[in-house]
């Protein structure tokens, strides 16, 4: 399952903005996946879509290992986002799990539902699915902020996940090499490991993940091709 919570990520730190950069509009991507130092055969793609201040993201992933599909809505104003829905669908090795997100902004909870059943969660002090709040984490690496926290939902409760700049780097791409920040996961004296690759020249999109659970798994998924249209500038911005 560290497969599929690893490539979920992709969908976030993809758009927002701030005065250093403008809406994305629309977006097209598709990503390679390497499993212990071995390419999988495959399709894995992200798309973004704007209607307004809503935005939907839709991630698929489809190998041999497992077939990932995810969906999140949420409106978008100021570099705040306001989820809305979350669907999550993977199959691995003949097992199929899903789960599902909804977000209730006039009561503050969120109802969580799963194979076991529904659970209603307090949204109070501000809480994300596992896609959304990449796009605020994004304003902040725009804003030059070297470390930032954001309450995630995962597995059906409520978790704090912290993130730190650790570095730069040149990485090759399959749209050239890239000038891009090195995002970690701050898990404490965990081993497990997970970093995210940023390009600022290319409006601090995400262009790679890494994921080390183990010894025994190890994934990365790197931008093979990608196209993408801004949001046109208001004719009051200065």
């Amino acid at each position: 399952m560290m497969l599929q919570k690893c490539l979920l990520a992709m969908a976030g730190l993809m758009m927002a903005s701030t005065a250093a950069a403008r809406d994305i509009e629309q977006l097209r991507a598709e990503f390679s996946v390497i499993l212990n130092g071995d390419p999988t055969r495959g399709v894995n793609t992200l798309t973004i879509d704007r209607n307004r201040d809503q935005y939907h993201v839709h991630f698929s992933l489809r190998h041999w290992l497992l077939d990932v599909d995810q969906k999140a809505s949420f409106g978008w104003q100021d570099c705040t986002a306001r989820p809305d829905t979350f669907n999550y669908k993977a199959k691995a090795l003949g097992v199929t799990r899903e789960e599902r997100l909804v977000f209730d902004q006039s009561t503050d909870m969120v109802l969580y539902q799963d194979k076991d059943g529904d659970k209603l969660l307090s949204a109070q002090g501000g809480v994300f699915d596992p896609v959304s709040f990449f796009f605020e984490a994004r304003c902040d690496l725009m804003a030059g902020k070297q470390a930032f926290d954001y309450r995630v939902i995962r597995d059906g409760e409520i978790k704090a996940t912290p993130f730190k700049v650790v570095g730069t780097e040149a990485l090759r791409t399959g749209i050239g090499t890239l000038d891009t920040l090195i995002v970690e996961r701050d898990r404490g004296d965990s081993k497990r490991k997970t970093r995210f690759w940023v390009a600022p020249e290319l409006d601090y999109l995400l262009v790679q993940i890494s994921h080390e659970e183990n010894r025994q798994l190890a994934v990365t998924a790197t931008l093979s091709k990608m196209a993408y249209r801004l949001a046109k500038v208001s004719s009051s911005a200065h």
